[in-house]
């Protein structure tokens, strides 16, 4: 009876051996390869802007680029550029109960803004949120994120 629990035994440690360097080399594998879930990458600005039940970008907005990234959330960041007085416009007319101050938790930030979306957006968004880097030439390039957790 002995050998026999000693068999068990052996086996199990060597499946439990085998098991772990598995999981280490998979592990592994995806740090370095990536999660494809949590990578960023690029979509149509109409696909980010539906999310957030949005038509188009705001007038005047030029330079944009899209992306997703979707893991246990779906975000979307959909950057461009814009004047200041249309970014207010825009942010006036679509989300007047966005605020903007300057306790950004992004370094190269001047303003940021958060909103809780009540109700939620149909194309899934529940909160927006938005970064605003005042350039030069009196244009704000901005980062409009909406999210769904």
């Amino acid at each position: 009876m002995g050998g026999l629990v000693a068999v068990l035994a052996a086996a199990c440690l060597g499946w439990a051996v085998w098991a772990v360097a598995s999981s280490e080399r998979h592990v592994g594998e995806d740090a370095r390869a990536g999660d494809a879930r949590s990578r960023a990458v690029q979509v149509p600005c109409r696909e980010a802007l539906r999310f957030a039940d949005q038509e188009r970008l705001p007038a005047g907005a030029k330079d944009a680029a899209c992306v997703m990234q979707h893991g246990i959330d779906t975000l979307y960041d959909v950057g461009f550029r814009i004047s200041r007085t249309g970014l207010d416009a825009w942010l006036a007319d679509t989300y007047p109960d966005m605020k903007l101050d300057s306790t950004c938790v992004e370094d190269d930030a001047d303003r940021c803004g958060h909103l809780d979306l009540h109700p939620y957006a149909e194309g899934g968004a529940v909160a927006l949120e938005l970064t605003v880097r005042d350039e030069s030439d009196g244009s704000a390039l901005v980062h409009f994120k909406p999210f769904n957790t």
